[in-house]
């Protein structure tokens, strides 16, 4: 059965998600495959939330098991955790993964950076080896039915991006941005998004540091901006007006000894920082002229978003009613095709062995002996299309009596 346990911005702000973030992902995932009960799992984690999405045997117990396993690799309180966790099973986490996909569960209603992320962590749980082919499913399924949402309703279309929310707090605290100095830190998706704010703006003074320097003047080349060595960043940073930081670093990359150049300046400087977990040290703020704010200074920013969009997000609501329906109906019907197969295979069996002993007493020609294996292979398949239909109808009702009843009846038990 489907298991979700999540901890999002609805309920913690962004040092929670900080500190309930996993630092080594891959390592979670080889401790993962070791539990016994647990047949797959995904891992979603960004800046609004940590997620886990997982395929088990007993969802009671693997709850219990993984909020502990939880608790000891990110060393958070269980007992604040539990607290925290918004725990769904079966149609409920199917529910939820349409959300996600269609955007009504993030901070910027209708935002198309969770489609990407939703894709990048099924990636990530499948080169892992953890993810089964039920999750796997259901996934591909939700991101296609969030697809067919947003074209429906336009819920993402002329929605305020990541970027574009960026862009207008830091509006907020320094003025108009045109003439400001910038320095970005993150050449990922966020990075991106941020960079077409800025322009959009006309921003033209910005530098931009990354991993490595090939990827950084790869991303300056296709984006914009001007790209610089990451130990040059504290020096850049006398200099700066706003300083934008977003990539997945489990450390603080800027911290109040990165501001050493800036000792006596008047000039003010903004940290911005979108990563999760943190990337500059929050103490930063206590500077003299420095402001430091995160992604929880967003949400303002959202909720004035959602209040121009309410209609919309309705009628996506209710396109996911009828979407979640339909997925967790294939889903279901998807358990009897175990027996479907094995019935046909059966069938196949003595139909080959009548045909060939049919064959062996008749002269005909090669033309005749096909029509009468064509008749052979037409007759099975009519006289199996309504148990067939009727199977796959019992599962999409979880009739579990009449799934097991066929089982049973087909292989001669």
């Amino acid at each position: 059965m489907l298991v979700s346990l999540g901890v999002s911005y609805r309920k913690a702000p962004l040092a929670t998600l900080d500190a309930v973030g996993f630092r080594d992902i891959p390592a979670f995932y080889n401790l993962l495959r070791g539990i016994e009960g647990l047949d797959g799992a995904m891992i979603l984690q960004t800046c609004n939330r940590v997620e886990l999405f997982l395929d088990a045997k007993d969802p009671k117990e693997i709850r219990n098991i993984m909020l502990r396993e939880w608790a000891l690799e990110t060393k958070f309180k269980l007992g604040e955790l539990n607290r925290l966790v918004d725990a769904r099973e079966g149609k409920s986490v199917v529910e939820y993964l349409v959300r996600l996909a269609a955007g009504l569960e993030s901070m910027l209603i209708g935002e198309n950076q969770i489609v990407g992320q939703l894709k990048n962590s099924l990636a990530e749980a499948l080169s892992n080896n953890s993810a089964s082919p039920l999750l796997e499913d259901t996934v591909h399924r939700a991101i296609s039915a969030g697809a067919s949402i947003r074209d429906q309703t336009g819920i993402g279309r002329g929605t305020v991006s990541l970027g574009s929310a960026a862009m207008k707090l830091a509006e907020e605290t320094l003025g108009k941005l045109q003439d400001s100095r910038v320095l970005l830190l993150g050449t990922g998706q966020v990075g991106m998004l941020v960079m077409k704010a800025l322009r959009a703006r006309g921003v033209s003074s910005i530098i931009v540091a990354g991993r490595t320097v090939q990827r950084t003047r790869s991303f300056c080349r296709t984006f914009g901006g001007t790209p610089v060595e990451f130990q040059t960043v504290p020096s850049q940073l006398a200099s700066t007006d706003l300083v934008i930081v977003a990539t997945r670093s489990s450390n603080y990359l800027l911290t109040k000894d990165s501001l050493a150049h800036r000792e006596n300046s008047n000039r003010r400087l903004l940290f911005l920082d979108l990563s999760n977990p943190r990337n500059v040290d929050p103490n930063v703020g206590e500077l003299d002229n420095v402001i430091f704010k995160t992604i929880d200074d967003l949400r303002g920013i959202a909720d004035n978003a959602l209040a121009k969009r309410r209609e919309l997000v309705k009628k996506a609501e209710a396109l996911v009613t009828l979407r979640v329906e339909k997925i967790t109906a294939l889903l279901q019907r998807e358990e009897a095709e175990p027996i479907v197969s094995d019935i046909y295979r059966r069938a196949d069996q003595v139909r080959e062995e009548v045909l060939r002993k049919t064959l062996s007493k008749l002269d005909l020609t090669v033309e005749q002996q096909e029509s009468l294996k064509s008749m052979t292979v037409s007759l099975v398949e009519k006289l199996l299309d309504g148990p067939v239909l009727n199977l796959r109808r019992a599962a999409e009702r979880k009739d579990e009596r009449v799934l097991t009843a066929a089982g049973q009846i087909f292989r001669g038990e």
